[in-house]
């Protein structure tokens, strides 16, 4: 098993926040679509996302010859290129209510697109 799927497997789920796991479930039960959108590596998102039925925006490592280059394919996706790759991969126009939450400066890009948005796990009003 390769590293980041065994990280996935095992870790990830251990460092995800309560509030996190919560808000996830919750929109599932309301049939959201539901989309990780991080700087982290897709190498130990990828296969959790997938475990959960959740879209994923990442850093994705560049692969040249069928090895990892340590490059970024595409580029860093922090700061307002979150926001660009999620505009990109949706028109946010075609939902009723998008909410977004973050946790660090990286995200207030990102944050910034969403009608319900919420910064370290508190209710941000526009």
């Amino acid at each position: 098993m390769l590293q980041g799927q065994l990280f996935s497997k095992t870790i990830l789920p251990t460092l995800l926040h309560e509030y996190a796991k919560q808000q996830i479930t919750w929109h599932q039960q309301q049939g959201d679509q539901v989309v990780v959108v991080s700087s982290s590596l897709d190498v130990y998102l990828k296969g959790w996302c997938q475990q959960q039925g959740i879209d994923l925006i990442c850093n994705q490592l560049e692969v040249r010859a069928g090895r990892y280059t340590g490059e970024l394919y595409q580029g860093d996706c922090g700061y307002a290129e979150k926001a660009r790759r999620v505009q990109q991969q949706y028109s946010l126009s075609d939902f009723e209510l998008v909410y977004a939450y973050g946790d660090s400066p990286n995200d207030h890009a990102m944050l910034a697109l969403a009608d319900k948005k919420f910064y370290q796990w508190q209710e941000i009003k526009s």
